[in-house]
């Protein structure tokens, strides 16, 4: 048995909750305890003290939602626009088990002790191995992941009738489509139902790993599909994570096709409940949102991803106001590039301060976002009775900032320490994390893996004369956007029914 007594300034148990000069009794990978610095130590004598009164001590962060991509789609070379025809890229190799190690330095180095990971393969032909080596990254580098293999199995290129625009298009980009078509067919519903069963029947009981279902998007995964797939998570009691109405189209997509939203159509399909949750959810009705709080379904915010692809705004503060229960992803699209967890949390802060005239209107709180990172980014994995808070029983999943440098020379003793953090935090300001009670971080490095060496590796992974080869990959692909913005161009002219209902005007802009 080991023992740990952390400390602080502040601890901040829940988003509403902390305690000034407070500290936590760890023994193993627990909080024992949770009190004054006073009591803690006169209660308890520890092995390792851990903290100083210049510290503030916080539940670690929830990436609710990633992909677990280390070099960003900027570093290997894409440059941001609207999804539907940005997402049309080739990327060449890189080592896939030392991007993901990248990864997960970064998070740990963010305070992110804890990710949803959804993965899309480089290499369908070998899934299994694929699938079990990014997993054991994680469970290498200390963390808890959320693994949702993902699927796409219909509606490639255009929402809609795909035969007929690939038949529309000049003889090289149907040979390109065709091609991309049966490297898809590769890993389809039949395997990918497979692969989950093999993962959780791998992985059922350890505390560290989680297996959730992935799928795409109802507009890129078939029914019947989506069906099994809800049968298969209710059987074995896993949880499910997929993109919903991330984008204008996908919305009309659903009008069109169900004549509904998407949201609806799902839970026509016995989709939705307490163990689904919902990506994006950006073009979403107060319709969707009330069948989402009855169904007790979740959401993920992804803000700067949003931003970044050009979606929009999902309604959060609405969302909250509803009872839905919003967890905070990186989508490894973030503000800086960076995967500063907190600079995501401060972005979402400042969002959803929503413009009002009356005195001291309703808007989103640093205390609301907070939590957002922390307990209900643990709801949409499962996780919320084991990390998400620094309560008597939970994971000891901690994160230590340097209060000095967030308050240096002054700071008004009527601000909360989450106040603090929501205002004037980054990644820089975190000193030392703790996963599973373990030292993971120390003076803002990763302690147990080597740093550098994984950079070394990930840099040595990729081609010579990358940026060509990039160039030569993609000229193709970039001749075919043209032909799928055409094919939705006539789309635009069907939105009039609900552009004007977006939640927020920045949705209305064309």
């Amino acid at each position: 048995m080991s023992s740990k007594i952390v400390y602080g300034k502040y601890v901040v148990v829940q988003p509403d909750q902390y305690i000034d000069s407070g500290a936590l009794y760890i023994v193993d990978d627990k909080i024992a305890d949770v009190g004054t610095y006073d009591y803690i130590t006169s209660t308890y004598t520890a092995d390792t003290v851990i903290g100083s009164q210049d510290h503030i001590v916080i539940p670690a962060f929830v990436n609710a939602h990633s992909h677990g991509k280390g070099l960003t789609d900027f570093q290997r070379g894409q440059v941001d626009d609207t999804l539907e025809t940005w997402k049309f890229y080739s990327y060449p190799p890189v080592n896939r088990e030392y991007d993901s190690r990248w990864a997960a330095v970064k998070y740990l180095e963010a305070g992110i002790t804890t990710a949803m990971h959804n993965h899309a393969l480089s290499s369908p032909e070998l899934h299994d191995r694929e699938y079990e080596q990014i997993i054991e990254v994680y469970r290498e580098s200390g963390m808890k992941v959320a693994f949702a293999p993902t699927l796409t199995n219909r509606n490639w290129f255009v929402y809609g009738d795909n035969e007929a625009f690939v038949a529309s298009l000049p003889e090289e980009q149907q040979l390109q489509c065709r091609r991309i078509m049966d490297r898809g067919k590769i890993f389809g519903a039949k395997e990918y139902l497979q692969a989950v069963d093999r993962l959780y029947t791998t992985y059922k009981g350890e505390k560290r790993v989680r297996i959730m279902h992935g799928p795409l998007s109802p507009q890129w995964v078939d029914d019947d599909t989506l069906k099994a797939i809800a049968a298969d998570a209710a059987r074995k009691d896993i949880r499910t994570h997929i993109h919903v109405q991330q984008t204008k189209l996908q919305k009309l997509y659903g009008y069109k096709a169900y004549g509904k939203s998407l949201l609806a159509h799902l839970d026509d399909l016995g989709f939705l409940g307490p163990k689904t949750t919902i990506g994006h959810a950006v073009w979403i009705s107060a319709e969707d949102i009330q069948l989402l709080a009855d169904r007790g379904t979740t959401t993920t915010h992804h803000a700067t991803c949003n931003f970044r692809v050009r979606n929009g705004i999902s309604p959060v503060y609405d969302l909250l106001q509803a009872g839905v229960h919003v967890g905070v992803g990186l989508d490894d699209k973030e503000f800086g590039d960076n995967k500063d967890f907190i600079e995501e949390m401060r972005l979402i802060s400042k969002l959803h301060r929503l413009p009002a005239h009356q005195l001291d209107s309703p808007h989103l709180l640093p205390r609301d976002v907070f939590a957002m990172g922390t307990l209900y980014g643990a709801e949409t994995l499962g996780w919320e009775k084991e990390v998400g808070s620094l309560e008597k029983g939970k994971q000891a999943d901690i994160v230590l900032l340097d209060a000095r440098r967030m308050t240096e020379p002054f700071m008004n003793s009527m601000r909360s320490p989450v106040e603090i953090i929501l205002y004037r935090a980054s990644s820089s300001d975190i000193d030392t994390v703790l996963s599973n009670g373990e030292v993971v971080v120390q003076n803002g490095r990763v302690t147990h893996v080597d740093r550098e060496e994984i950079a070394a590796r990930l840099r040595e992974s990729l081609p010579e004369g990358y940026a060509e080869e990039f160039e030569k990959r993609n000229a193709s692909l970039r001749r075919l956007r043209p032909y799928i913005a055409e094919w939705f161009s006539a789309w635009y002219g069907e939105m009039g029914f609900f552009e004007g209902k977006p939640f927020y005007h920045l949705n209305n802009i064309q």
